[in-house]
């Protein structure tokens, strides 16, 4: 009598078992088909039953807006539940959402508690992050060896915003002996999965001849892949490049269409470099006014060269009428952003009233 009451128990788990593995795989392969609506109906009724991977499945929709309204406290509601139950990538989702202040109060203490869970366990987003808290101390000391580890452990497993970081400090010499044949390496490998800041580490070497012969036809090349995806700041790059020649014919009205494109997204620089043509001629009729509307849109993010050029604009009164507190202002905030010809500026300025 006990020995078959114990078979049919036993019998009655494995048929359990095996339902509720049947279920997450039907709801996974019903969420990698797009089909959200009935992915999100199985893995809500796992969940409720207790279903670790339902319960972080479940979670990550909430948080991606997949299938159903983007909700982050829902979210962190499933993946507490998982990650409590040890759960490793949702142990590392949660650490995430403490270091953003997604659906929960922003921590940095929970953060490192649960992103370190992750990491140790191998999760490769986890070891992302929490190399990213150690680098920028961020809830903790700055220790950039303790990040370099953590980078470089992501890295290996593919992750190409830990690639990107690990080349890049390679490339500063931060925690790590620099190395510019490694920051290429490492940015290569980020930059073959579309990372764009590796993009644009690359571009940059090429341009500076850092690990590699100087060479602007690569920089462009690199900044070109950056700006087609809408890269502002290589958008700006690469209009400059146009500008001055380098690595491709010198081509104004090229360099004015990417300067435009960067400058639609905000770029301080790409601003600038508008009204430097504007000023110039180059490319376009010269024209002050159109000039000093360009000048004002950069100095107003406190950019500190247009900061100067709107403050020699106002000094000699070019394209606006002669303002001599309104030079003097300017020129000063570009002096105390390192400008170091605005100060003799304000000097000639004075002496000139």
């Amino acid at each position: 009598m006990l020995l078959a009451m114990k078979y049919t128990m036993t019998m009655l788990l494995l048929v359990a078992a095996n339902t509720s593995f049947a279920g997450i795989n039907e709801a996974n392969e019903a969420f990698n088909n797009g089909l959200y609506t009935n992915a999100y109906k199985e893995y809500s009724k796992l969940a409720e039953q207790g279903d670790t991977e339902a319960q972080f499945r479940l979670g990550e929709m909430y948080f991606e807006g997949k299938g159903l309204p983007q909700n982050y406290k829902k979210a962190v509601t499933w993946l507490r539940s998982a990650a409590e139950q040890g759960y490793v990538g949702a142990q590392g989702k949660l650490g995430s959402a403490y270091l953003l202040g997604q659906g929960v109060k922003q921590d940095n203490s929970q953060a490192i508690l649960w992103l370190r869970l992750a990491a140790e366990a191998g999760d490769t987003e986890a070891q992302f992050y929490l190399a990213k808290m150690y680098y920028e101390g961020i809830g903790t000391q700055q220790d950039y060896r303790e990040a370099i580890k953590w980078f470089r452990s992501a890295a290996e497993k593919g992750s190409a915003d830990a690639q990107f970081s690990l080349g890049n400090a390679y490339y500063l010499g931060n925690g790590i002996e620099s190395d510019y044949i490694l920051a290429m390496i490492w940015s290569t490998k980020a930059a073959s999965r579309g990372h764009v800041g590796a993009m644009k580490l690359i571009a940059l070497m090429h341009y500076y001849g850092d690990g590699t012969p100087q060479d602007y036809s690569n920089a462009f090349k690199w900044y070109k892949k950056a700006a087609d995806v809408d890269d502002a700041s290589a958008q700006n790059y690469l209009g400059e490049l146009y500008r001055d020649g380098l690595g491709v014919p010198q081509d104004y009205n090229n360099a004015m269409k990417y300067f435009r494109k960067a400058a639609a997204h905000g770029d301080a620089e790409a601003q600038l470099n508008i009204g430097l043509l504007y000023l110039s001629g180059l490319g376009v009729a010269a024209n002050d006014s159109e000039a000093v509307k360009w000048f004002k849109k950069s100095a107003a993010q406190q950019f500190p060269l247009a900061q100067y050029a709107l403050g020699l604009a106002y000094a000699g009164g070019l394209g606006v009428p002669y303002d001599y507190k309104r030079a003097d202002y300017l020129l000063r905030k570009a002096e105390e952003q390192g400008i170091e010809d605005a100060a003799m500026q304000r000097k000639l300025l004075s002496r000139g009233r």
